[in-house]
């Protein structure tokens, strides 16, 4: 009896070192993932300033002309809109990566759904960080403005599928921890806070888009009745 009562306190000490070593590394795990990320957003922040002095040095050099009334609107405030749309894109970056790696590290995640509604938010932040950037920089550039893409088509398009992308990852989120994010409460919910943070990030987001599409959808308007209309004078003078 001596013995097995020994045998059990060494499998239980041994145990209990296991679990402790287990629980400094996840912490290691955690730490360091964490300053990964703090590291990284401010350098892709840096690299897309760098791209956008060097888009508006050349566009001060070569100024562009414009003709029509539309085309000057969307020269000012484009730029702007998807410089506006990529900050809090490169923000919802960080918040969806780091609560995937704390996922990850810690298998804490509330549900399935909660770990893939996450995902699928990090892929439209990612997706909406790429390409708004991208859009920014073709709108600041001289000549690069006057391409197909950078029509008020195109962009209508790009702008109705990222608003899809961010309105069913919300959804997901919305439905996976809805006790967080409707009735405002963290029981039993880890990381409650910066779920809270990341899934209002993506309801402005999507407000954002949404406003976006209706002012295209203004502009559109505007662009076919001046064309309707110039029809109808030259029929007129006919």
């Amino acid at each position: 009896m001596p013995v097995a009562g020994s045998t059990m306190n060494a499998l239980a000490s041994t145990t209990s070192s296991n679990t402790g070593l287990d629980t400094s590394q996840t912490s290691y795990y955690s730490t360091t993932f964490t300053m990964i990320i703090a590291c990284l957003i401010p350098l892709v922040a840096l690299m897309y300033i760098a791209v956008f002095s060097w888009v508006y040095h050349r566009a001060k050099q070569n100024p562009k002309a414009l003709n029509k009334a539309t085309g000057r609107v969307i020269d000012r405030y484009a730029p702007l809109v998807y410089l506006y749309l990529l900050c809090l894109s490169v923000i919802e970056v960080g918040f969806s990566s780091w609560i995937l790696l704390q996922y990850r590290v810690n298998q804490n995640y509330p549900s399935v759904e909660a770990q893939t509604g996450t995902t699928t938010l990090l892929f439209s932040a990612c997706w909406t960080t790429i390409t708004a950037g991208i859009y920014a920089i073709l709108f600041i550039h001289p000549t690069w403005s006057s391409y197909l893409i950078s029509s008020v088509g195109a962009q209508a398009i790009w702008v109705f599928v990222t608003w899809l992308l961010w309105i069913i990852s919300s959804g997901m989120i919305n439905a996976a921890v809805p006790s967080a994010l409707v009735k405002g409460t963290c029981d039993g919910v880890v990381y409650c806070r910066q779920i809270q943070w990341m899934f209002a990030l993506s309801v402005v987001q999507t407000l954002s888009l949404t406003a976006a599409l209706g002012v295209l959808a203004w502009m559109a308007w505007q662009s076919t009745r001046g064309v309707i209309q110039k029809e109808e004078s030259s029929a007129e003078w006919q």
